[in-house]
């Protein structure tokens, strides 16, 4: 069927020294960082498009649903070759993946989108998202897209969020084809900032994995969708006639839907979208299910020198409130490419309550530039391994910024010590006295906190009442964040494990308290380990199961752990804070070895025991 494409598409679019004057040296230059973010532009070549779809074998024989874009010319369809974009997302139609189809079709790509195995149209049972079986799927379609006769040999992949992280794996496989991808809003460390992050849970999963079971978790692989698309996406669509309609459930040739029925009865016993995972799990957790250890299987990272060796460029897109920052930079870091960091949270959108100047940015034409690049052979100014990151209340006309990489562009590290209700550049005396904190369920962003979402326009007045808190002096000029925070705290508990959320914020001069970052870490995993794909400056928890140790009640233990990455102006006459809390008002998240004890937390803060935040200060 052939659909004529919509003339407009739419894009996706120090701190507290003792002394003042210390501040007055580190002003943020003013227009001395070009904002070299010029959008790509090449015209729609095409002004419409046809669809089919069909089943593929994968690696082991299951057959894939795919629904195959092709971009035509007057309702004539294109014959010559052309590079191919594949997705994971067949059953997806909200307006922004609709005009990414659109975009691309238009400008000369082929579009394969696949329905996982155990969903949609898919056979095959669903064992728990962005695992080996979603890789091999991956590459087992990829490796078909690239065959075809309207393949010019050239793959690409695109997608955000869980469709961002199945691109990462699919790269230690080594599709034939596959010659760039472009991960948005995920991470290359998954099970870091997915899973458990420090020990943490970052969702609320089961007691126990996946097991086969047929009584489908709440929140489990999606079955197919109805042929007419989602509410939310129902909401401001071009006509029919224009745009990349929904597919049929079914694929062409299943005129009857037999073939439908038959998959979706074999999907009934699929697992939740995480159900390889389970709650509390240490990172070498085997699964006796799946015959494997999904926190290192599943997690790219872990396989850097096959992801290397497989020579696929790879941009990646994300925001700065969102939980996959240090995953990012980290894996540009160490395989190159390009990395784009906005002021957006999960989906890469700025809120609308909360706006930033500059804040827009046309993901979908770098994401082209990309694309042309290495799948069309276009010079056109991609290739270039770096990073492009946005500063946070930088001078006007400055806020974006570029470097080699995260830690070209960090700034160097400056001690804080917590002293009383203080933070204070000089270190602790030898008296300095502890403080006890007894703890409170305190609602981050009143509640509706989230790691996909750290960005509020409230005040964080009233968490940081229940709260330990430490805060700077008026600063005597602004100062420049950029790179990622780091905490030693020296505490003691009367339990024998304990959860420790700090949080950075800024205090303005009317007394608001905005949300800048945080770091979390669970006492228990507090042995540091060095990252197995080389140096990094991360402070990394390995957290196997000989490395997670219980507390000694009323012992001091250091406990050391990153924030989320940041690149942040503190302004003149604002103040730095630092809150300490146990808990975030979620109950999935309690330590087992507290028995659901609330803990009293003891922070000391003498010279043995100096308790200090360092942030990275650009001068």
């Amino acid at each position: 069927m052939n659909h004529k494409l919509p003339a407009a598409l739419l894009p996706l679019s120090i701190l507290a020294l003792n002394s003042a004057a210390a501040f007055a040296e580190v002003q943020v230059p003013k227009g001395s960082i070009p904002a070299d973010i010029t959008p790509y532009q090449r015209a729609a070549t095409y002004d419409g498009l046809a669809k089919s779809s069909i089943y593929i074998p994968s690696y082991d024989g299951t057959r894939i649903a795919i629904t195959i874009y092709r971009p035509t010319k007057g309702g004539q369809e294109e014959t010559a070759p052309l590079p191919v974009v594949v997705t994971q997302a067949r059953d997806d139609f909200r307006p922004q993946t609709v005009a990414a189809i659109n975009y691309f079709v238009s400008r000369g790509y082929i579009w394969v989108a696949a329905d996982r195995r155990g969903t949609g149209a898919s056979f095959g049972v669903q064992t728990g998202f962005v695992n080996e079986a979603d890789a091999k799927d991956g590459k087992a379609v990829i490796d078909w897209a690239g065959s075809q006769p309207f393949s010019n040999g050239k793959v690409v992949t695109y997608g955000c969020s869980n469709q961002g992280a199945w691109q990462y794996v699919v790269m230690q496989h080594k599709p034939a084809h596959l010659v760039a991808i472009s991960p948005q809003c995920a991470s290359a460390q998954f099970f870091d900032h997915g899973i458990s992050m420090n020990g943490v849970p970052m969702l609320a999963l089961g007691a126990k994995h996946y097991n086969g079971e047929c009584a489908r978790p709440a929140g489990g692989a999606r079955p197919a969708r109805n042929e007419e698309a989602p509410s939310e996406a129902r909401q401001a669509r071009p006509a029919a006639a224009d745009r990349a309609a929904p597919s049929k459930p079914n694929v062409d040739a299943d005129t009857d839907g037999s073939q439908l029925r038959q998959a979706q009865e074999g999907q009934r016993c699929g697992a939740g979208s995480m159900g390889q995972y389970w709650a509390n799990m240490p990172r070498d957790g085997y699964n006796t299910f799946a015959k494997g250890r999904p926190a290192l299987d599943d997690t790219a990272m872990m396989h850097t020198p096959a992801v290397k060796a497989s020579g696929v460029a790879v941009l990646q897109i994300g925001g700065w409130s969102d939980a996959a920052v240090a995953g990012q930079f980290e894996s540009q870091r160490v395989w190159g490419g390009k990395t784009v960091m906005g002021p957006w949270v999960h989906g890469n959108r700025s809120l609308p309550t909360v706006r930033h100047a500059g804040d827009t940015f046309d993901v979908n034409a770098e994401i082209l530039r990309w694309f042309d690049h290495y799948a069309r052979g276009m010079d056109n100014g991609a290739g270039k391994s770096e990073i492009v990151y946005y500063t946070q209340n930088a001078v006007p006309g400055t806020e974006w910024r570029k470097a080699a990489n995260w830690t070209a562009a960090s700034g160097v590290r400056q001690p804080f010590f917590l002293s009383g209700q203080a933070l204070s550049s000089r270190a602790p005396a030898a008296g300095g006295k502890p403080v006890t904190y007894a703890q409170q369920e305190v609602k981050l962003f009143e509640g509706r906190y989230s790691p996909l979402r750290r960005m509020w326009e409230g005040n964080m007045s009233e968490a940081d009442a229940k709260s330990l808190v430490h805060t700077g002096p008026v600063l005597a000029g602004n100062f420049q964040v950029t790179g990622t925070p780091t905490a030693r705290l020296w505490v003691s508990t009367d339990t024998r494990d304990t959860n420790v959320f700090a949080i950075l914020e800024d205090v303005a001069p009317d007394g608001k308290v905005s949300y800048v970052s945080d770091g979390r870490l669970r006492a228990s995993w507090r042995k540091l380990n060095p990252t197995p794909w080389g140096p990094s400056s991360q402070l990394w928890h390995r957290g196997y199961a000989e490395d997670i140790k219980p507390m000694v009640p009323g012992q001091p233990t250091e406990l050391a752990f990153d924030f989320f990455p940041v690149s942040y102006v503190f302004q003149k006459g604002h103040r730095i804070r630092l809150s300490i809390v146990t808990s975030i008002a979620n109950k999935w998240q309690d330590p087992p070895m507290t028995d659901s004890k609330p803990v009293n937390l003891t922070l000391y803060q003498d010279a043995r025991h100096p308790s200090k935040v360092e942030l990275p200060i650009v001068r």
